[in-house]
This record gives C-alpha cells, structure tokens and sequence, in this order.
C-alpha cells in the first residue's frame, strides 16, 4: 500500500468522523399522526423535551404545519405569518410523540423538529429579505395617553407571584379583571376560549413589550415609531382578532381566572380602535424589509412512522 493509498483513506477516515460528529441531532423515535376532529387538544399544546419536567418525551397536539414550522425554525408564535409557503401549512393539524435522546439541551430541540419535519414531511425552507405590508406604531393625535409606571410603595410586600399560596388569584377591578400591583414589571393578555373579548393588564412595561404582546391580534410585523422610551402601567381592551392560529384562546386567563366579560354583547373596539382611544397611539400602514422563512417544498402528508 503506497503512502499516497493510506493518506488518501486516512482523510476519508477523519471526513466520515467530522460528518458523524457534526449530524444535526434528532429525535429517537416519533410518531406523527393527524389530529383527530373530536380531540379536544385541537388547539394546540406542546410539552416536554429537554429543560422541562419530562425531558424524554416531547409531544406535541393539535398543530399545523405552519406552527410545527414556526417552532422547528426558532420563531415566536406570533411570528407564523413570516412562513411563507403552500395552503397545505394551514390545512390539516398533526400530532407527535418523539423520544428524546438522553441529555440533549434545550437548544437542540428546535434542530430535531426540523430533521423531523424534513424526514416525514419532506420540508425545504430557506431565509430571504422581503419587502412586506407591516405598521408603524405612532403616537396619535392628541398625545400618548399612556401614564408613567408607577413605583412600589416603601416597604411594599414581595411579588405575591413569586411565592403563590395555593389557589392564589390576583385581586381584581370593577370588572373582574386581574390587578397587578405596583412596581412589579408584569404583562399579561387575558381571554376566554368563545369569548370575543381580551384584556391586556401591565405594569412597568415599554412600548416594544406592548408590540410583543399584540403580535398575534394584528396580521402584519409592527415597528416601535413613537420615540416613547419610559416604562408605563397600563390595560387595554379589545375584541379578539379573527386569527388563523390564535394562541390566546384559553379556557382560563393565564393567571387561572376566567374572563369576567364572558357573555357581553356589547360590540368591543378592535385592536386598531383601541390602541387609539384607550393609549392614544395608532397604527400605520406601512412596509418594511422583513426576514422571511420561505417553504420552497412540503409534503401533504407525513411518510408512516
């Protein structure tokens, strides 16, 4: 064997090594099944994996391909309209069960889903600048009605959030809605699956945390225009946007109490109307140059498990 035959097979020896080693990570074992009309998990859940309480076994219930997507590819919920891809994202919901490798991270997960999805479902993605419909958010005519946050009070109890007693719930407003008290920085939307209106309740919060918050009740990417840089106390109500996958639509409200408005027939104002009458800021047509994920490929249907 010449010395050239064994250099040759040595590199091949380390390039098989190198490619081994650096293989995306991926589920042990997964079933992927559609969704069953009659589950009542149609919603959508996701549980389990590395960092939570069953870091075995990730499922997930209930979801589209458009969310599957979303979350295999790192982005927010609220985000999912910056998949750009076929009618199918939309059309049918799936479930999955996945056996988890011993010791993965949490940061690995988002890497299996995406070998998962393009194993079974044969998807091709990938990332390009787009010039896109989205909104300013500017202050309106009038002024910004929103009031500085308000600090805590000398020598104020602790967080009771942070050491809840069994069945805690917050005191509530007039109206049965969540009171946060003062000088805790906390932001919450509160809704109730059948119920057309939400309520969003913050303390000690910027404008770039209200955007986040509104992410999933406006159809278009929203940017910050109104030079407001304080932190603010403040709600809002509005009535729920007619969203595709709309992730507020809880039997409960996040902190355990239901809706206090449930059964209201009084027409509420939309997003829109209500940041302009209630904050006194507006949202703007506009368009802007947005990271997009683009599905150049997808299956209809997953291949058997």
């Amino acid at each position: 064997m010449t010395l050239r035959t064994i250099a040759s097979l040595l590199a091949w020896a380390v390039i098989c090594s190198y490619a081994q080693t650096t293989a995306p990570p991926s589920f042990e074992v997964a079933s992927i099944k559609p969704t069953a009309s009659s589950d009542p998990a149609r919603s959508g859940r996701m549980t389990g994996g590395p960092g939570t309480s069953n870091p075995g076994e990730f499922t997930a219930s209930g979801f589209p391909l458009r969310m599957l997507i979303t979350r295999a590819y790192d982005l927010q919920y609220d985000d999912s309209n910056l998949v750009l891809g076929p009618p199918s994202l939309d059309r049918d919901k799936y479930d999955i069960v996945a056996k988890v490798p011993l010791g993965a991270k949490a940061d690995q997960l988002t890497a299996m889903l995406r070998s998962l999805l393009a194993e079974r479902f044969g998807l091709v993605a990938h990332w390009e600048q787009r010039e896109l419909p989205s909104y300013d958010l500017v202050v309106a005519k009038g002024g910004s009605k929103l009031r500085e946050a308000e600090k805590a009070p000398v020598n104020a109890p602790p967080d009771p959030s942070l050491h809840p007693t069994p069945g805690y719930q917050w005191p509530t407003d007039k109206n049965g809605w969540p009171v946060f008290p003062p000088g805790f920085p906390r932001i919450n939307l509160y809704g109730q699956r059948g119920n057309p209106l939400l309520h969003i309740a913050a303390r000690m919060q910027t404008v770039a945390d209200l955007l986040r918050i509104i992410r999933s009740q406006i159809d278009h990417p929203a940017a910050d225009k109104t030079g407001l840089t304080g932190t603010y106390d403040f709600t809002l109500d509005c009535a729920r946007a007619a969203t595709a996958f709309d992730l507020t639509s809880n039997p409960e409200s996040s902190s355990g109490q239901a809706s206090a408005l449930d059964g209201v027939s009084d027409p509420a104002p939309d997003i829109f109307a209500a940041l302009e009458s209630q904050l006194g800021l507006k949202l703007i047509s506009s368009k802007s140059s947005v990271k997009v994920l683009v599905v150049d490929k997808v299956g209809d249907k997953p291949t058997e498990n």
